[in-house]
């Protein structure tokens, strides 16, 4: 994930599919929806949601399309459960280059079926998915697990993505190398009095400082473990928890993005896509650029305290998302080298680096892929 825009598509011939952003069919006998690739994660959670349903994996961006999400790596904090985004996807239908019109599915056309996810559009343009729906419910109540070491951390996140059965979302921000909250929610139908938060209003706080004031409260930081602080949160508003500051790296360039009285009075005009920023001039968004970091890692579960170190000693970004994601036993391009379902760990770092003296963007960045593939 970056947000530098390829140089080489200034080159390239665009062809306008700006019009496939909807959703095609919602078959409730089957529980399963087609939809279009440019149909956005925010449409199809307000769309679904009026009918009762939803999709078992919700990436947080309201932007981010299904197109892009089964041709990239689309994951979320139910991923643990489900997979990548594409691990829920039931056919494809795809435009090769020759112009013919492609359906796929584990039982027809199979090799291309598994080729697609990861494929970046390079075999040809996807046109229509078929996805997996359930049955919706109002409210994550999540739960809120203050940690106080690197160990308590890894061990804690590591149990709840384990688990059998396990919760339906799990996820974990690291403030510090020693410092996080980890994050456990199960879907409810009821809400208890006092304890709804629309995490995801304009006016509210961005959600990482929402998580972070469970970590620094005295009171929350010395609850047992057995007894975590939690909160009711509407559905939809979990699912786009992280829309609004980009999980915290717009404050790279809106730095008071999080000022209270700003939030509460311009909060709603606020950008939650990235093509605001894309508009801008490559020569200004470069200035932003040089000493940023925007990367997700995956790794084996059982190696992420040692690439949580690593990364530290590399770059030292923070915050750092943690969502646990199964490999499924699949054959294509994001296939892992397991005969089994794998867990693994998504490491994100979105920010500024602490090490700007030593951090150089193509240098780093391959120290920290290198480090990756060693430790697949």
């Amino acid at each position: 994930m970056s947000l530098r825009t390829p140089v080489y598509k200034d080159t390239m011939t665009g062809i306008d599919l700006s019009r496939l952003d909807d959703i095609v069919t919602i078959d409730e006998k089957s529980m399963t929806m087609t939809v279009e690739p440019l149909m956005k994660m925010g449409q199809l959670t307000r769309i679904l949601g009026s009918k009762g349903y939803t999709i078992p994996v919700v990436p947080e961006f309201k932007f981010l399309t299904v197109g892009g999400l089964i041709c990239g790596a689309g994951l979320e904090t139910s991923s643990h459960k489900y997979g990548f985004f594409h691990n829920t996807c039931t056919s494809y239908e795809v435009v090769l280059s020759s112009g013919q019109v492609v359906r796929c599915s584990k039982d027809e056309n199979s090799d291309l079926f598994h080729a697609i996810p990861g494929s970046y559009g390079t075999l040809g343009f996807l046109t229509a998915a078929t996805i997996n729906i359930m049955k919706a419910e109002k409210y994550v109540k999540l739960s809120y697990i203050p940690v106080n070491s690197l160990d308590e951390a890894t061990k804690r996140i590591t149990d709840e993505s384990l688990k059998t059965p396990g919760p339906d979302f799990v996820e974990g921000i690291m403030y510090s190398l020693d410092k996080g909250v980890i994050m456990v929610g199960a879907l409810t139908s009821k809400s208890e009095p006092g304890k709804v938060n629309s995490v995801a209003a304009w006016y509210k706080k961005s959600f990482y400082k929402h998580v972070q004031s469970f970590l620094i409260g005295d009171q929350l930081i010395n609850l047992p473990i057995s007894q975590p602080a939690t909160k009711n949160i509407p559905l939809r508003d979990y699912y786009h928890r992280h829309s609004y500051a980009g999980f915290w790296a717009y404050s790279a360039f809106v730095p008071y993005i999080d000022v209270p009285l700003f939030r509460y009075i311009f909060g709603w005009t606020t950008f939650e896509d990235n093509y605001t920023y894309k508009i801008v001039p490559r020569c200004f968004r470069r200035i932003f650029e040089i000493n940023l970091v925007l990367q997700d890692f995956i790794v084996p579960i059982d190696k992420m305290k040692m690439a949580l170190q690593f990364f530290h000693d590399q770059v030292e970004v923070y915050p750092v998302w943690l969502c646990p994601v199964k490999a499924i036993n699949e054959p294509g391009c994001l296939k892992f080298e397991v005969d089994e379902d794998k867990m693994y760990m998504d490491i994100g770092l979105y920010g500024y680096t602490g090490k700007p003296d030593q951090y150089e963007d193509e240098k780093s960045n391959k120290a920290l892929e290198k480090f990756c593939l060693e430790n697949v």
